[in-house]
């Protein structure tokens, strides 16, 4: 057993020196994979065992105003990188939203890619403190699959391409999901001062996800189907496809459940009492 161990942890560390973008080493959380693996591990832990069984004979946390800076914060901060990395990105005549390979080399463009990847990555560690929000508000029924699954992935993906490929095709991911969240978290706020069902544009929200997702699915699938050349790696844009296409039906189903069947439901109940 500890041979098999020790031949695992020699082909992790013989991979790591002939694949990894060596410009991120120094950069926190990137260095090893230890910190990442043990940040997530303890979300895990903490949101759904340690935090609940802490909170079963407490009170909720009263955390408003607390979570409506975390609120304000978000949409500064996805708005400010959504803007930055437009700005970036298209005032380079030879810079493609459709097929890009990665910029590996230590040019200003280089380390560009590189440190807009890593505050893509921070910002979806900061992502995390939705879940313990809930769980200190004892809303422990937000804390679904969807919920968890799609923060802690994230959390290990943009790792990964802090890595990996920091830039390039999966530009496209950090465009889409820095727009959304800051649309999201202004939703959030809004929600914090009067109810939900008086922000009409709430299922839109939703609705903009699901074009998310579609067009991700589509701009990782079609060269990871056709065989297009990027410049990209190809495993690459297998796992944004099949993250694409997971994340959206997952998304597609909530929306089916919150809207249609809701509004359907309602249609119903109207021609009984008719």
């Amino acid at each position: 057993m500890a041979l098999v161990v020790q031949r695992v942890f020699d082909e992790y560390h013989q991979y790591m020196k002939e694949h990894r973008d060596t410009r991120s080493a120094s950069l926190p959380l990137t260095n090893e994979p230890w910190p990442v693996m043990i940040l997530i591990a303890t979300y895990l832990f903490v949101v759904l065992k340690a935090g609940p069984e802490y909170m079963a004979n407490r009170k909720p946390f009263d955390l408003k105003n607390v979570i409506r800076v975390y609120n304000v914060l978000q949409v500064i901060a996805n708005g400010a990188f959504f803007v930055t990395i437009m700005y970036l990105l298209l005032q380079r005549q030879n810079f493609s939203l459709v097929c890009q390979p990665v910029d590996y080399s230590t040019t200003r463009e280089g380390f560009q890619e590189l440190y807009l990847s890593y505050g893509y990555f921070l910002l979806k560690v900061l992502d995390l403190a939705d879940t313990v929000f809930f769980v200190l508000r004892k809303k422990q029924s937000h804390v679904s699959f969807l919920h968890v699954y799609h923060h802690a992935v994230m959390v290990l993906m943009t790792y990964l391409a802090v890595v990996f490929v920091p830039g390039g095709h999966v530009f496209m991911l950090g465009v889409w999901n820095s727009l959304v969240h800051a649309v999201m978290y202004f939703y959030y706020f809004l929600a914090s001062y009067q109810s939900q069902d008086t922000i009409w544009w709430k299922k839109y929200l939703t609705r903009l996800q699901l074009v998310q997702f579609v067009h991700l699915g589509f701009h990782f699938g079609r060269p990871a189907l056709s065989g297009m050349d990027c410049g990209f790696p190809r495993i690459w844009h297998w796992v944004g496809f099949g993250q694409a296409i997971f994340i959206c039906s997952m998304f597609l189903d909530f929306y089916v459940k919150a809207y249609v069947a809701k509004n359907r439901k309602g249609s119903s109940k109207s021609t009984k009492m008719r």
